[in-house]
């Protein structure tokens, strides 16, 4: 939270840098915006028709900016002729975004939260919340079996800009109590001609010491011909990243030793690496056969291949004759432990993982006099396939030496013991899985607009949409498969590996061990089933973890567009109702079940406008979001805990819920907006929301085989709230002296409170993944040429998960985190721009804790996990003619 200083006093400046003229960048080029951004207003698509420019409140410039510039300026004008809440990214030329996914894009908009890991930003949260409906172009996208489709397989490169709906209107999906997340992707007719572009780079990643590589491109063109204009586009990209994320930890604790005291079941590292490529291809076609008519379609594919491990050291610090020293904070928990004859293992988890996801769609809009009719039909299919193979390995230390807290991390010592020898380890388990996931859906949309000349109400739109989608998973159960005849790890030829060295950057006292290689185990299957004596061949699949989940919605909505003055103030928005009618049925081994329920969802939006730069924002409406499929798998899926001296269940276990019911809300939004130039804002945004039925996942005991089990569950909260407050500013300071007029700046922060009710316990916790304060501080610099960004993202504590099973405390909390990226291009010519780029610049560490009230009913904090990932450096090159 080192930089939280400058936050404080950047504000303090800013009515000052307000009180100096404002001025663009001169040019004689046009913008850098696409035809649909430099006139219509961003709203649902299609973007047009919620408003119209006479309703617009002007800045009072007509200046042409161009480059960040002009990528600030589209957003803030999408934000500001919006009649929802509403933030963007817009990038200002092709492959021009300054971030290499989605993902990685959104983290820098206010009241966007980001999970990490595997080298690139992972789930994005949306006010703390993950429960976002996505959408590519208007139209709802997922990837397997959830609701959502990964954003990090979206590469930025073929990205036209990103809009983040924190309101609703009833015209778009249902689906995202958090929010919308609309992917905007390139059409030909964005285009004024020929356009052929593309980009490449090289990526280093220091902790992994691997490089990479980066490449996109595009071409596009539009012709006027005998049966009117036609415009065509193909993209493609492909990114390959080798990544390494290393990880000391603690498990839970349960009681061990002669004094009988709480000790961790398990102790040690993980050095996490992948191997992971991603491929998309998008192509469009357009035809106006008419001014007034338009037909189109539309095609994504991506592809994700991972060929990651996990080399596993685990420390069982209860399985031999133990001794333990209590903690001086914790006396029921021991904060050391010596365990002579300790049985210790390291083990290889390989992985292979694809995903496959296709969307195609084909549409049409016919304008006739006051009327726009428009009918759409989209396809969407994915398919996941991962398999994966774990090999155990195990030997007996003399001694094994654990302080579980230094300084958040284990430290771990096995002093006389060489453990890069392989011949020390013996075979003991082996874990042979594979799963299939795919999900295919049909959707079919038709919306009227009638636009109504003079009076308050400005236009009518009504609209159907129906959809039909199948859900279908099955895997292989993850039973651990002793050995018969044990046997060296150094006996079989090409087994045998070494992982890497300096785990936690040296800090947990492990550098490498011996285990199985993961190429060998992936590529050479068979000879290690033959080992443990199984036959040759995938496993079939267990059929008591297979479900099939048929879906299908049935949407009507209404809303009318208004505008009117009073006095010299314009108000102007949307408001009406969404049906929507759900039929789920699930079936599983044994198991079935059928919902049918109906859902209203309406909302209201208004927009008034004090002056021509200050306007405010008023929202309300419900919300619902619908289980995961997966979620509601009604199977478990169970393993054993094997011997780790002392655990205190049998097995564990994971599942989903059939009778989860979809999460509710309804919300509430307030905002105020000063937009004083083109590039220049200040804004500050109120939000609730009245959550029902919030979903989250708790471990609890059942019983399982006549033992005991802890399984986890996704499980309606009951009621909850989320509140909070968002602030943002940016401004170029143009009216600096020579080079300084190209610096530039953004600040944005929120305030969130969310709890929910606990299903278990009863009482109000803290919502998962919400953390309370999150800022990002970012300087621009743009002139001559040099475009330069760098932003520093930061986000406070928050909770990880309940109910964690143990003596211990049960919250899991993690700790503030920060990280540092630099982006940086300069143009050599007008059609070729050297790129460098860097990420995770301060080399930011991750922790988290057992926090809250023990088993013995006192207050304890001890150490979960410490984490720590690649920095990156990217070296690169893009064109455009």
């Amino acid at each position: 939270m080192a930089l939280k200083p400058v936050v404080l006093s950047s504000v303090s400046v800013v009515a000052l840098v307000l009180c100096g003229p404002a001025y663009s960048q001169e040019t004689s080029a046009a913008a850098a915006q696409s035809p649909t951004e430099q006139g219509a207003p961003a709203t649902v698509a299609p973007p047009a028709e919620a408003t119209t420019d006479a309703t617009i409140p002007s800045t009072g410039e007509d200046i042409i900016v161009t480059g960040v510039r002009a990528s600030l300026s589209s957003a803030q004008q999408r934000k500001q002729r919006s009649v929802q809440i509403v933030d963007s990214i817009v990038a200002e030329d092709i492959g021009k975004l300054p971030d290499n996914t989605v993902s990685d894009a959104l983290q820098r908009v206010t009241g966007v939260q980001v999970t990490r890991g595997a080298g690139e930003a992972g789930t994005v949260l949306i006010r703390g919340l993950p429960n976002t409906a996505t959408l590519l172009n208007g139209r709802e996208a997922f990837t397997g079996t959830g609701r959502g489709v990964a954003l990090q397989d979206i590469p930025a490169e073929l990205l036209a800009g990103v809009d983040v709906y924190k309101s609703s209107t009833p015209d778009l999906v249902e689906g995202g109590v958090a929010g919308v997340i609309d992917v905007r992707l390139r059409r030909p007719f964005d285009f004024k001609g020929l356009e052929v572009a593309g980009s490449g780079r090289a990526v280093y990643s220091d902790q992994s010491k691997k490089w990479g590589y980066i490449g996109s491109g595009l071409i596009a063109d539009r012709w006027d011909t005998s049966i009117g204009e036609i415009g065509a586009m193909v993209g493609a990209s492909y990114n390959r990243r080798k990544y390494r994320d290393d990880v000391g930890f603690n498990f839970i604790s349960n009681p061990g030793g002669a004094n009988g005291i709480g000790i961790p079941d398990t102790v040690g590292g993980q050095y996490q690496n992948g191997d992971r490529k991603r491929t998309a291809y998008n192509a469009s076609l357009q035809w106006k056969p008419s001014s007034n008519l338009e037909f189109y379609a539309d095609g994504l594919f991506t592809e994700y291949k991972n060929t990651s491990d996990t080399n596993f050291f685990i420390g069982l610090p209860k399985a031999g004759d133990v001794t333990a020293t209590p903690r001086e904070d914790a006396p029921g928990l021991a904060g050391s432990t010596v365990t002579r004859n300790a049985y210790t293992l390291t083990s290889k988890q390989a992985y292979k993982n694809k995903t496959q996801t296709w969307q195609a769609d084909i549409g049409t809009k016919w304008t006739t006099g006051n009327a726009v009719l428009s009918t759409e039909l989209t396809y969407n299919h994915s398919r996941l396939t991962g398999r994966n193979a774990i090999v155990d390995t195990s030997f007996n230390a003399p001694v094994l030496n654990i302080d579980f807290d230094n300084n958040g991390t284990p430290l771990i010592g096995i002093p006389g013991v060489d453990l890069t020898d392989p011949s020390i380890y013996t075979l003991r388990t082996l874990f042979d899985n594979h799963s299939v996931a795919t999900s295919r859906q049909w959707a079919w949309r038709n919306d009227l607009v009638y636009n109504i000349d003079g009076g308050v109400l400005s236009n009518l739109k009504i609209g159907t949409r129906y959809t039909s989608r199948r859900a279908e998973s099955e895997a292989t159960a993850s039973i651990p498969i002793a050995i018969a005849n044990p046997v060296l790890l150094s006996s079989i030829a090409g087994l045998a590996t070494l992982s890497p060295d300096g785990l936690i950057n040296g800090k947990a006292g492990i550098g490498q061990f011996a285990l199985a290689d993961t190429g060998f185990l992936l590529d050479n299957t068979d000879q290690i089933r033959s080992i443990f004596g199984q036959p040759a061949g995938e496993r079939a699949y267990d059929p008591s973890l297979a479900f099939f989940d048929d879906e299908k919605t049935y949407a009507f909505y209404g809303q009318v567009g208004y505008a009117f003055d009073l006095g010299s103030v314009h108000v102007d928005g949307v408001g009406g109702a969404r049906v929507v009618n759900t039929v789920e049925t699930l079936v599983g081994s044994g198991v079935s079940s059928r919902n049918n329920y109906l859902n209203v969802l309406p909302s209201i939006n208004a927009r008034i406008a004090l002056t021509e730069k200050v306007q405010v924002r008023l929202a309300a409406g419900k919300t619902i979001t619908r289980p995961d499929f997966a979620q509601l798998n009604p199977l478990v899926s169970y393993a054993s805990n094997g011997d780790t001296g002392g655990s205190g269940t049998a097995f564990t276990g994971g599942g989903g819920n059939p009778d989860l019911s979809p999460i509710k809300s309804t919300s509430y939004d307030v905002s105020i907006e000063w937009y004083p130039s083109r590039t220049t804002s200040i804004t500050a945004a109120g939000f609730y929301r009245d959550l029902n039925g919030y979903i989250q996942t708790y471990s609890e005991i059942e019983s399982y085989l006549g033992q005991t089990a802890l399984v986890s569950r996704p499980r309606n909260t009951g009621d909850g709230t989320l509140k909070g407050v968002e602030l943002a500013y940016q401004q170029f300071f143009d009216f600096l002296p020579g080079p300084l007029s190209g610096f530039g700046a953004q600040l944005n922060g929120t305030y969130i409170d969310g709890k929910t009710e606990d299903p278990i316990n009863g009482g109000q916790q803290r919502i998962v993944n919400v953390s309370k304060y999150s800022y990002n501080v970012i300087a621009i610099y743009e002139k001559y040429g040099l475009s330069a960004r760098l932003a520093y993202n930061w986000r406070s504590s928050f909770v990880d998960s309940y109910n964690a099973g143990g003596v211990q405390a049960h919250t899991i909390v993690a700790a503030p985190t920060g990280q540092l990226d630099f982006s940086g291009n300069y143009a050599l010519t007008d059609w070729l721009t050297l790129t460098v780029d860097a990420t995770n610049l301060t080399n930011r560490t991750y922790k988290d804790r057992f926090q809250g009230l023990n088993g013995a009913g006192a207050y304890s904090s001890t150490p979960r996990d410490t984490r720590t990932y690649d920095r990156t450096f990217q070296f690169g090159a893009r064109f455009k003619f």
